[in-house]
Order: C-alpha cells, then sequence, then structure tokens
C-alpha cells in the first residue's frame, strides 16, 4: 500500500509544474500580437470557472505551503485564455511539458515578438495583450482528461494549491488540448493575474 501511494505521488510530480513571478509592474512596450485561439465553448468555460471558484471558496491547506482561507471568485479573461491555450498547444505539438515555450514553430509568442529564445509565460501573457498587471502565475498539467482530475492534480500539489488560492488574484484563463500518440494526450495550462 506504501509503494502504491509513493507511486501515485510521482506521478503526480511528473505530470504538474507551476511558475509564480512577482514583479510590480512596469509599462511594458510589447506591441501585442495575440494567438489566434478558437472560440472556447460557453459550457466550457463555465466548467473552468465553476471548478477553480469552487476551490477557492474554501479554506484549505496547501501542502507545506500552510493554510489558506477562502479566496475571492475569479473572472475569466480572453488574453490569459489565449496565452493559456498558445502554451497547452505548443506542448502538445512539440510532445513536451515545460512552463518555458519550445522556441519552435508551436512558440507563437516567441516567433511574432522575435525573442531569439523560448516564450516563458509572462512574454505569451502580454504578448496575449494583458500588459497593465501587477502579478502574475502559471500551473501546467498533462495526461489528465478531466478538468475534476486536473484540478484534484493541482489541489494535492502544494505550489499549485498556492497558485489557484492566492487571495491576490481577480482573473484568470484556463485552456486545455489534446492529442492522441503524443506522450502524455492532454495539455492543460492555467494563468492567473491581478491587473495594474
Amino acid at each position: 500500500m506504501y509503494i502504491k501511494k509513493m507511486i501515485i505521488g510521482i506521478s503526480l510530480l511528473l505530470f504538474t509544474a507551476c511558475g509564480t513571478t512577482r514583479y510590480v509592474y512596469k509599462q511594458s512596450s510589447v506591441v501585442s500580437n495575440p494567438y489566434h485561439a478558437p472560440r472556447i465553448a460557453s459550457a466550457t468555460k463555465q466548467a473552468y470557472v465553476n471548478a477553480v471558484n469552487q476551490m477557492r471558496s474554501h479554506g484549505r491547506t496547501c501542502g507545506n505551503k500552510g493554510y489558506f482561507p477562502s479566496a475571492p471568485p475569479l473572472r475569466w479573461n480572453e488574453s490569459l485564455y489565449r496565452a493559456a491555450y498558445e502554451h497547452s498547444a505548443d506542448m502538445m505539438v512539440n510532445d513536451m511539458f515545460t512552463h518555458q515555450g519550445s522556441n519552435r514553430a508551436g512558440d507563437w509568442t516567441s516567433k511574432v515578438q522575435h525573442l531569439g529564445r523560448a516564450s516563458n509565460f509572462k512574454d505569451r501573457i502580454e504578448n496575449n495583450g494583458y500588459k497593465q498587471w501587477k502579478r502574475l502565475a502559471q500551473n501546467i498539467a498533462a495526461g489528465m482528461p478531466s478538468v475534476s482530475q486536473t484540478m484534484q492534480q493541482w489541489e494535492t500539489s502544494a505550489d499549485h494549491c498556492v497558485n489557484i488560492m492566492n487571495p491576490l488574484f481577480r482573473e484568470f484563463g484556463m485552456a486545455h488540448v489534446q492529442k492522441k500518440g503524443t506522450k502524455y494526450a492532454h495539455y492543460w495550462t492555467q494563468n492567473f493575474a491581478l491587473h495594474q
């Protein structure tokens, strides 16, 4: 039983990752050239909003990061969604799992901004039109087909849980792309932000 729990724990670590930045906003000079993400179905968007806000509505312990009380509900933001979709699609196309873009064909922001390097989530968020921010964070996950399973992955990972429960964030966007035959088949990205 102990070995089974340990294997499950290791699996969760392999399929989730998060990143945060806490920079104070300075005027962005980026000229946005947003990724052309498909329009998200209303039911899918509502399922994402419900899942995130349901988790935020109850206080919880985020692993070794401590207890977080309930937090205000988040609003959906299309720019954050486009940046999330861009990254999920890049991970799928290039069969990878990382916060950095691929610096290949799927890394739209790197290409259109002529970065000469892989994009990071701040680059993608600003390129997709969200330029006046105070705080940003990103969660990624892979391998699970449903929003409920993916939210459970994030909830059981301390850093991901903290990003979701952070009371300073006010907006988010979330995307899922899938492709059979890739390493993980399902690729998820969440972007969180506090606007200036």
